[in-house]
């Protein structure tokens, strides 16, 4: 069937693969948590294997303590692709291919999936019931709907005793990710999530050498950013010459709520709670109901009627060139929200080596702490390090075999090998222990990596960040972050990973489970983004009125809901607290 027919009729679809997986065998596993108990409580360990259940599931464990399929197994394996252009067999999915052969007798076979868009095409894998054995997605919504259809593996009956069978994938994600998604009145895990290295949020920079032609200095306060910003405006001959007339003092698209996400929280009171946190957090980093955020948006919709931000800012959507080909023809001055490694990814090709050969080496962006909160503190919330969602489809026979991928991928071996290469091709070892990155140019070589921690291919059971402990020191993995990006001054990286990681506040929200009234909604993030780009868009005397109306409208519509639920959920586990424990 069509693909555009299977996304019409995906209802009907969902209900079809309800009935198809209740007659489809299921290997030998416990049996899942009975329905009818009020609270299920999720291991604070990894549970110890009963010897008897590796040969009820054709399991042995070999000479080197890798537990194998006694008869060999095949999955398809999801894998995002940035590029429509290269190669997506690389030296990297053949290394995934071996190890998963090797480790653990199972043959793999690749499922290539467009990054940009990939939430809207894994609705339409599992709707046409074609999803693979591994999947992943930030899609949260679709993976809840999709489950409450019978579409969905529920993964507790497999991991329960299952310690000594996934011992990588108790070690690297642990109980807190493993069950963290659990429903805790049935006990059903549809999902697991991934890991973040690096805890870190997006943070701001600015044209460095733009500042120094204007005789400024780098923004420390909200204020000085802005004086900043109209100068850049007012200079625009002085800066950009010929092109004065394509001067884009801030980068902004059609997502607000993430573009700007820093500058946003930081409107955030410092004192809120961590039950506050987790009440009003639905919409994660984009903080669409905190309070504090309408000030925020104030000034967007301030900097917008005053020329500050591309007219056409809310029509850059998600994998549309324009917004990259501004920063990299020269046009933007400051960015107020990106990973800390953003401007220097892509090496010669991404945003900062694209401006050193136009305008030369001094052609930089620099991180900036320049929005501090209501306590004068440059607070940056993050989630409790988790990322992408990571699921079995239930037309997969075998469960076991793709949490056995899912293992092999938490191996600190594997993470070591999809994050820094292979040596002699992709680095090499210095006499300090570090490891320097050898950039490949052809992005058709066999070996080439998306950046210094290889998007997407490493990005599965891990996301953005470099963490290379236990196998180099402490002091080794932090020359080997600076050297990651050999084209660039490492005092531009050295700088960015410390402004990310000042005044990190850590959202931490427990094991409290699933909200009834978010299921079902997959399009929030647009819902929210409209709000901020209607209220961004209309006349400064218009904004309280634009911004109030659209705001209340979502409430109305599914946010009060939410809002509520979360609270009383908060309540029925941690009572009258408002603030958790610290670890």
């Amino acid at each position: 069937m069509k693909r555009t027919l299977a996304a019409i009729l995906a209802l009907m679809m969902c209900l079809a693969l309800v009935a198809a997986c209740g007659d489809k065998d299921e290997p030998p596993a416990l049996t899942p948590p009975p329905t009818s108990a009020p609270v299920v409580t999720p291991p604070d360990e990894p549970p110890p294997t009963d010897p008897t259940r590796f040969e009820e599931l054709g399991l042995e464990v070999d000479a080197n303590g890798n537990v194998r399929f006694i008869e060999q197994r095949e999955i398809n394996v999801l894998m995002w692709n940035r590029s429509e252009n290269r190669d997506t067999h690389t030296a990297f999915t053949e290394y995934l291919a071996q190890q998963a052969l090797e480790l653990h007798n199972i043959v793999i076979t690749q499922v290539d999936s467009p990054r940009w868009g990939e939430e809207d095409n894994i609705v339409l894998l599992l709707a046409e019931g074609i999803a693979p054995d591994v999947s992943v997605t930030y899609n949260f919504g679709a993976v809840n709907e999709f489950a409450e259809q019978g579409a969905i593996t529920n993964l507790a009956p497999y991991l329960e005793g299952s310690g000594d069978i996934f011992p990588h994938l108790w070690s690297w994600l642990g109980a807190e990710r493993l069950y963290g998604n659990m429903d805790r009145e049935t006990g059903e895990i549809w999902y697991f999530q991934s890991r973040q290295p690096v805890n870190q949020r997006y943070i701001p920079f600015v044209r460095e050498d733009w500042v120094a032609a204007l005789g400024m200095s780098l923004p420390t306060n909200i204020d000085e950013f802005e004086a900043l910003l109209y100068a850049f405006k007012e200079n625009a001959e002085l800066l950009l010459g010929a092109d004065a007339a394509h001067m884009v003092p801030l980068h902004m698209t059609g997502d607000p709520g993430w573009v700007a996400g820093q500058m946003i929280g930081s409107f955030i009171p410092d004192d809120i709670t961590d039950k506050d946190l987790y009440v009003y957090g639905w919409g994660g980093e984009r903080n669409f109901f905190y309070p504090g955020v309408k000030d925020a948006i104030r000034y967007l919709n301030k900097w917008f009627n005053d020329g500050l931000i591309h007219s056409d800012f809310a029509l850059f959507g998600t994998g549309d060139d324009r917004p990259d080909n501004l920063i990299k023809a020269g046009f933007v001055g400051a960015i107020a929200s990106h990973s800390f490694d953003q401007p220097y990814r892509g090496d010669a090709d991404g945003w900062n080596g694209s401006l050193n050969a136009q305008f030369g080496e001094d052609a930089n962006f620099i991180a900036v702490d320049t929005f501090h909160n209501d306590a004068g503190v440059y607070r940056k919330i993050v989630g409790n390090a988790n990322d992408r969602f990571l699921f079995v489809p239930a037309i997969d026979t075998d469960p076991v075999a793709a949490l056995l991928y899912f293992d092999m991928l938490c191996r600190v071996e594997v993470r070591f090998t999809l994050q820094l290469g292979f040596e002699g091709k992709n680095f090499e070892v210095l006499d300090n222990g570090a490891h320097k990155n050898i950039p490949i140019e052809d992005d058709q070589d066999f070996y080439y990596m998306r950046n210094g921690r290889n998007h997407d291919i490493a990005y599965t059971t891990h996301s953005a960040g470099l963490i290379l402990q236990p196998l180099l020191s402490y002091e080794a993995e932090g020359a080997t972050m600076a050297l990651g990006f050999p084209l660039f001054d490492s005092r531009l990286i050295e700088t960015a990973y410390v402004v990310q990681a000042n005044g990190i506040r850590i959202n931490r929200t427990g094991n409290i489970g699933n909200i009834e009234a978010e299921r079902g909604i997959t399009d929030l993030t647009d819902m929210g983004n409209a709000v901020f780009i209607r209220a961004m868009s209309v006349p400064v005397e218009e904004f309280d009125a634009e911004f109030d109306k659209e705001m209340n409208e979502l409430l109305d519509r599914y946010g009060n809901a939410v809002i509520e639920e979360r609270r009383a959920t908060w309540e029925s586990v941690y009572g009258d607290a408002v603030m958790l424990p610290e670890n």
